[in-house]
């Protein structure tokens, strides 16, 4: 019996769409998406009045997806019971939506699916994507949907590859793939705060070209060095090049037909709806119709995502081919450290020059610990937190980890020390001032640096002024409504209008006042002479110019200083861009107001990087001039890169990274440029521990650093691939690759060996 991760054979619908008021509708299979499901989210189209039996042939696509992972149980998603003679019943109920999965096999050596419940729209392609993602031979298929009721019933008959009922043990996995796929939906995810052609051509160039010249487009011959560029590999190229830019433009021309025929029968419902407004009946038909429209348009603007990222790709292409030639950088481009092979950041890119007196991410080779989560405040078994942190630093410093981001330390009105009052008060809920001061203590023993995250955007008041306003501050650092920004009069702030943006829970700090930027400079020179503290994490620097931020780092003198600035994405109709050059530039521009003194945290490279991992969008992990696409590919000595941290992931989950992936993800981070941070939360996982832990001794072993220099050699849908510092290669992603087969005369001719491998990631090293 074939393993699931063997399956290659692909199904194709091959019956014309049929669709209910003239609309017409996608049928082509589209790439399964990895991201969680969220509850209610529906895919483009509606099948409706279908009730015969419709025939599939077998064809090959141009994709196959390895290693898929099914969900993690308990997300509260799947329902799973066990019994014997056939599968469990899987179970979704997605509020007012509730679709049940069966699975058995028969006598006659074949295996039935049965799908009952509500259609959630178009959930006819769905199955079918889901069961030709995973290799699967459909034999036939019966479906029957109620009209007045829209109950659907479902009944699929299918084989593996080779011909034979599928094994029992398999059942699990294929229910859990199934719903997945079936209530997947186009649109990315989006943080919970801050945030903000033909079907037949399409299926046509799939069934005709191979996978490794479809998403992208950028293969092997792309990347010959040009002094042995031949004429054939030339013309395979453009080959490859015309291939990935047909396709896009077939299925972008899909989507856009699908959009505008989900336009047309929204507007005639609209009006069927206008002369009957207490219909409701047709309201919930009007909604739904709605949410079909919606991811329709999702759809179509991830589709002109693809078509972007494959235009980058053949102009990279044609500056190669022509045999332009990069010029050497110029002492500036040097300074600024770019942290990739070929072309050069143009200037419009390049932020001025600056004399920076900071420290940054620190020497280069840090390894960051996020050492708390949005829960740390609570303990662990009634130890407070720095307590049990200062037991486990011999396990981090062996482990590799050179420096550690701690909570903030304050007294605050939050538990997590977000919402500060007396900044002199260590006394907070992980632990006493002395507690802090004896982490420290043992931290240093291991030559370890701390890294506090600091409130100082906003500060909340212990006192009310005559007009029952909070703006009256206590302890050593006695300000009143003079030292709040005007911005916010419900604080009744008297000082300076505010030089970022606002913060409405508290009182924003005016630091263009003297006595306020004296105080805090003084407070922070404190905090590194007194306690130990090394370096300093800014929270919330939206908040206040990057000039303040140099100024507090010029008098403290920390070893390290990283900024949150945490800026929304570009997103088009729920997706996200594939074009994230504008939001990296905004972060670089912050770093640089600081001087050059403080790093900053790579979100850009966070939104891209799960998005790329979650949806099988590896082309996003290259820019237009082929170079890493988030703040590491500008800046890399100023980029701390992530994960996920104690907002985005942690109990909050406001933004997390699809769980399924944080392996491949850390991958990604510990091989390129930057300063990776891991959150302690996956830390403490045993099974990602494990992973981390080959991924750090790699990293330090080969002395990958911040500035490790980057060459893309692969980047399309499922599979991306780099070569780093010239001894280290590594690849991500489904598809089949190795350095060992890949003709690319800058790797050499020596043999490669794995040095750290996991789910859908493997990183190499050169042989000596």
């Amino acid at each position: 019996m074939a393993s699931m991760s063997a399956l290659a054979s692909k199904v194709i619908w091959s019956r014309a769409a049929v669709s209910h008021a003239g609309s017409v509708a996608s049928t082509h299979a589209v790439p399964p998406r990895a991201a969680r499901v969220r509850s209610g989210s529906t895919r483009h189209g509606h099948y409706q009045g279908l009730s015969n039996v419709s025939s599939f042939n077998a064809k090959p696509l141009a994709q196959t997806v390895r290693g898929f992972k099914p969900l993690k149980r308990g997300t509260g998603f799947l329902k799973v019971e066990a019994t014997s003679a056939a599968s469990p019943e899987s179970t979704f109920d997605g509020g007012a939506t509730l679709l049940t999965v069966s699975i058995e096999n028969s006598g006659d050596g074949v295996t039935r699916i049965s799908i009952s419940g509500i259609d959630k729209g178009n959930l006819l392609v769905s199955v079918s994507t889901a069961l030709n993602s995973m290799g699967l031979n459909v034999v036939n298929a019966s479906i029957t949907t109620k009209t007045d009721t829209n109950e659907v019933f479902d009944y699929f008959t299918v084989t593996d590859e080779e011909g034979n009922q599928l094994d029992e043990e398999m059942f699990p996995m294929l229910q859990e793939h199934i719903m997945q796929t079936c209530l997947q939906t186009y649109k990315s995810s989006t943080p919970a705060i801050y945030g903000v052609a033909a079907a037949a051509e399409a299926r046509w160039i799939r069934s005709t070209a191979n996978a490794s010249q479809m998403y992208g487009g950028q293969g092997a011959a792309r990347n010959k060095p040009k002094d042995n560029k031949t004429t054939s590999e030339a013309a395979a190229a453009r080959s490859e090049a015309a291939a990935a830019l047909e396709l896009a433009a077939a299925e972008m021309a899909q989507a856009a037909a699908v959009l505008v025929s989900m336009e047309r029968f929204s507007a005639e419902l609209a009006l069927e709806l206008e002369g009957k407004p207490e219909d409701e009946a047709l309201q919930l038909k009007m909604i739904a119709q709605e949410e079909a429209r919606l991811e329709a348009s999702a759809v179509l603007e991830r589709r002109m995502a693809a078509m972007e990222a494959a235009l980058a790709s053949r102009r990279q292409l044609k500056m190669e081919l022509q045999e332009i030639s990069v010029p050497e950088p110029s002492p500036e481009e040097v300074k600024r450290e770019p942290a990739f092979g070929g072309a050069p950041v143009p200037d419009f890119m390049q932020p001025p020059p600056t004399v920076g007196t900071g420290p940054g991410s620190g020497q280069g080779y840090e390894i960051f610990l996020q050492g708390f989560n949005w829960e740390a405040c609570q303990g662990v078994n009634g130890v407070g937190w720095y307590h049990h942190l200062t037991s486990r630093i011999d396990e981090l410093a062996d482990a590799g980890y050179t420096s550690i981001w701690l909570p903030p330390p304050t007294a605050s009105v939050s538990d997590q020390g977000y919402l500060p009052t007396d900044l002199y008060d260590l006394d907070s809920k992980y632990g006493s001032e002395q507690d802090l001061i004896d982490l420290n203590a043992k931290m240093h023993t291991r030559n370890m640096k701390s890294m506090v995250d600091t409130v100082i955007n906003h500060r909340c008041a212990s006192g009310q002024d005559s007009s029952g306003r909070w703006n009256q501050f206590g302890g050593r650092m006695a300000w009143n409504e003079q030292m709040i920004t005007c911005d916010t009069p419900e604080w009744g702030g008297k000082g300076n209008p505010g030089t970022g943006d606002e913060y409405a829970a508290a009182p924003n700090i005016d630091h263009k006042n003297e006595t306020v930027r004296a105080q805090l400079k003084e407070w922070m020179r404190w905090l590194r002479e007194t306690i130990g503290i090394d370096g300093f994490r800014f929270d919330f620097v939206l908040g206040y110019a990057g000039k303040y931020t140099q100024e507090y780092v010029d008098a403290a003198v920390p070893r390290l200083s990283v900024g949150e600035f945490w800026d929304a994405c570009d997103y088009s109709d729920g997706v996200l861009a594939y074009n994230q050059d504008a939001h990296r530039q905004r972060t670089v521009n912050w770093c640089d107001s600081t001087g050059g003194t403080t790093a900053a945290f790579d979100f850009t490279t966070k939104a891209i990087l799960q998005e790329a991992l979650g949806r099988n969008e590896r082309w996003r992990l290259t820019d237009s001039q082929g170079r890493p696409p988030g703040l590491m590919g500008l800046w890399p000595s100023r980029a701390v890169t992530f994960i996920d941290n104690h907002d985005t992931g942690s109990t909050l989950q406001h933004w997390p990274f699809p769980w399924e992936h944080i392996s491949e993800g850390y991958a990604y981070l510990f091989t390129h440029p930057g300063t990776p941070c891991v959150l302690i939360d996956h830390w403490d996982n045993a099974e990602l521990r494990q992973r981390l832990s080959e991924l750090i001794m790699m990293r330090k072993k080969l002395r990958l650093h911040a500035r490790s220099k980057v060459k893309i050699l692969v980047a399309r849908a499922d599979l991306y691939a780099a070569y780093i510092d010239e001894k280290v290669v590594m690849k991500m992603g489904s598809g089949d690759w190795s350095p060992n087969h890949y003709n690319e005369t800058d790797l050499g001719d020596k043999r490669w060996n794995v040095c750290a491998s996991g789910p859908n990631y493997a990183v190499w090293r050169r042989e000596e």
